[in-house]
């Protein structure tokens, strides 16, 4: 019951708070780019302060001598929101690729644009891949780390999903490192639903996949190295999942 109040009461925050600051720091868009990434990364680094102090759910990081300084992918698994505001917040120069749906959203969808993240049309077909592609090298070639999810949709904690091959396409492309960042944030914070479990979420950032594997052999090593890293398939904690459920 305890952990229902404190979940209901971190997402009443969460809605307020992107309204507030959303709408009180506009002005900084006045002053580019820099400035909408450097809001959106005191945003999210205040909400998980808030998150650990409501609800009880942190994080620790694991390699963190692997976090990219420069023109990068970060490649995660994809359990939930945590992981897009934890990356945000902790990468130097953050840049999602997200559901174009997702920059109609009031105020979210403003920033989002703003701090130069990227639609992804999935619909569009190949055509729309290769905007994608384009935009991301020009990004990474300004010196963001693109954040993308391989699996394309959430996976529940303790399942693998393949790959889709958008990934494979910007490393090709962008002739960048891609560092994987493995997670296990589904555990706590539960999708769907409101439920955010007090704990630890286990965030790893694995060594980087250098440029110049073709794109077969790159998806294999991505896919082998997040899911061998990933705290949630652990067995201790896949019997853990199966006694919430």
């Amino acid at each position: 019951m305890l952990t229902r109040i404190r979940s209901l009461a971190f997402a009443a925050f969460l809605v307020f708070f992107v309204g507030f600051i959303g709408f009180f720091c506009l002005p900084a868009a006045l002053f580019g780019r820099r400035a909408a990434q450097a809001t959106v990364k005191s945003w999210s680094k205040t909400g998980l302060g808030w998150l650990k102090l409501i609800t009880g759910m942190s994080y620790r990081i694991e390699g963190a001598e692997n976090i990219p300084r420069g023109g990068a992918i970060v490649a995660a698994n994809h359990q939930s929101m945590w992981e897009t505001i934890a990356l945000v917040a902790l990468l130097p120069r953050p840049v999602i690729s997200l559901k174009k749906e997702l920059m109609w959203v009031p105020v979210y969808g403003w920033w989002a644009y703003l701090a130069g993240h990227i639609p992804i049309d999935r619909k569009g077909g190949a055509k729309a891949l290769r905007a994608f592609t384009r935009t991301a090298k020009e990004r990474i070639e300004e010196g963001n780390q693109i954040i993308v999810f391989p699996e394309g949709t959430r996976v529940k904690p303790g399942k693998t999903a393949r790959f889709l091959p958008g990934v494979a396409g910007i490393y090709a492309a962008t002739n960048a490192p891609c560092i994987p960042a493995a997670h296990d944030s589904g555990r706590f914070w539960i999708h769907p639903g409101i439920e955010r479990r007090p704990g630890v979420v286990t965030l790893r950032f694995l060594p980087p996949i250098e440029p110049g594997l073709d794109r077969k052999s790159f998806q294999a090593e991505l896919k082998a190295q997040l899911d061998g890293a990933r705290p949630d398939l652990e067995p201790a904690n896949i019997a853990d999942e199966r006694d919430h459920d």
